[in-house]
């Protein structure tokens, strides 16, 4: 487990919290449990359990349709709430009846927290939104909504699909690369071995013959990300959790396919207002 990282037991089971950004918000990453239904919310679902540990209702979990952006869904504390939370990648609020959601099952999840206005976000990255830039956008977001300095802000980037095993075409690299946006970074991102060992061998099946194959490091991307953004670099905090690796405990798209369940980050605001 790396330092700043803890579990605890919830009440639907093991759950990874980020102790620094604890101080300042109420948080966690779930595993295989609860079971979390797509599509509308059933009495007693995994999706109520969460909100009766964060107690409020379930409707006020912000649950957004992901399409793999970099568009951040705003909640403000003095707006009614919506009676649908809309497409988006990542939300934003200073709302205490809310709790920021995003789902996952591979991609990374990161959840952010203002330390000086308790404004809060979650994003979801999978190499798209990595590649197009979600972390800094949710970053300049909190800023434009909320006043957030960059330099107040707590980041946990929770388990995903690491290094050892997240195994991608030519063609993924050439989309991180159009614009020259992310220059010397792309280095430490792709590497053509992988960056560790994978417990349960790289998932899918072997390359094609001549492919030209690479490893593609999320949390590293997102990371530095963060750091460009603003963020300080000992206020961003990497799990480093292989959901490949760890397919016991987290659900995995790489491995189970469309089998695969959902896990979440959820984020709440301490200030109460």
């Amino acid at each position: 487990m790396p330092h700043g990282f803890e579990w605890i037991r919830a009440p639907w089971g093991p759950t990874l919290r980020c102790r620094p950004l604890q101080a300042h918000a109420d948080h966690g990453f779930t595993t295989r449990q609860p079971a979390l239904p797509a599509g509308g919310l059933s009495p007693g679902d995994g999706w109520h359990r969460v909100a009766l540990a964060f107690g409020i209702p379930a409707r006020s979990v912000v649950r957004l349709h992901q399409v793999h952006g970099t568009h951040t869904v705003i909640v403000r504390h003095d707006e009614r709430l919506p009676e649908a939370w809309g497409t988006g990648d990542a939300s934003a609020t200073d709302h205490p009846g809310v709790a920021l959601s995003v789902t996952v099952a591979d991609c990374v999840p990161i959840l952010l927290a203002d330390a000086r206005t308790g404004a809060v976000a979650a994003a979801h990255a999978g190499w798209r939104g990595t590649a197009a830039g979600v972390a800094g956008a949710v970053v300049q977001a909190m800023a434009s909504a909320f006043g957030s300095r960059p330099a107040d802000l707590v980041a946990a980037i929770g388990p995903s699909i690491g290094p050892c095993c997240y195994r991608v075409g030519e063609d993924v690299r050439a989309i991180f690369a159009a614009g020259g946006r992310w220059g010397v970074g792309m280095g430490r991102w792709f590497t053509p071995d992988p960056k560790g060992t994978p417990r349960h061998g790289v998932p899918g099946g072997p390359p094609p013959d001549g492919a030209l194959w690479l490893f593609l490091d999320t949390w590293a991307a997102n990371a530095d990300q963060l750091s460009a953004a603003g963020v300080p670099v000992s206020a961003v905090h990497v799990s480093r959790l292989c959901t490949s690796c760890h397919r016991e405990v987290f659900h995995s798209y790489r491995v189970e396919g469309t089998n695969a369940g959902r896990m979440i980050g959820v984020i709440r605001t301490l200030v109460r207002r």
